[in-house]
């Protein structure tokens, strides 16, 4: 009996060997008449030097720019101010006063004849009271003109004339990744 099961079994399984052989035979002809029609250029495999976008840097140039950005914090650390809402905090470090007491904070010449821009919790509400601090040691007293809470700015006006003052650049011109830096 189990010869005759033998038997019969073979014809299916010389079938299926059989269509798998054809299947694979197929297969291996498709992928070799698709890859044959594929030139291969031997310069597209070939390094080549190419010109660089980025400028040489150099000891030298990195210096050099070193200086300039150093040149332009100086010139305008000359027009940021300091701003208190108090005149005379004291000498004493242990103040009772709250920080939005104090006002202590910067702003920064924007006119020649004493508007200074800032943030409002630092100078207070419109028609209130802070006191100015040059970076030359002389003192203010500053009445803020226009404030805004929800933008956080104010400006203010102190009694100078001649004074030097930021030029703001043209902010489309502004593109990610450059380099930014914060005077305080």
């Amino acid at each position: 009996m189990k010869r005759k099961q033998k038997a019969k079994s073979s014809p299916k399984k010389i079938f299926i060997i059989a269509t798998l052989a054809i299947l694979v035979w197929i297969f291996i002809f498709y992928l070799y008449t698709t890859y044959q029609q594929i030139e291969i250029n031997p310069s597209n495999y070939e390094a080549s030097k190419t010109q660089s976008t980025i400028k040489e840097e150099t000891v030298e140039k990195v210096e050099e720019e070193s200086k300039n950005v150093a040149d332009i914090i100086e010139e305008t650390t000359k027009k940021v101010v300091g701003i208190s809402k108090l005149k005379n905090a004291g000498n004493s470090i242990l103040s009772k006063s709250t920080e939005s007491e104090l006002g202590l904070g910067t702003g920064m010449i924007v006119t020649e004849d004493g508007y200074i821009l800032s943030n409002e919790h630092v100078t207070g509400e419109k028609y209130s009271k802070c006191y100015i601090t040059l970076e030359n040691g002389n003192s203010y007293d500053g009445t803020v003109m226009w404030s805004d809470s929800g933008l956080d700015l104010s400006i203010t006006k102190i009694n100078a004339k001649n004074l030097e003052y930021v030029t703001f650049g043209d902010s489309s011109q502004i593109r990610v990744g450059e380099t930014v830096y914060a005077i305080r």
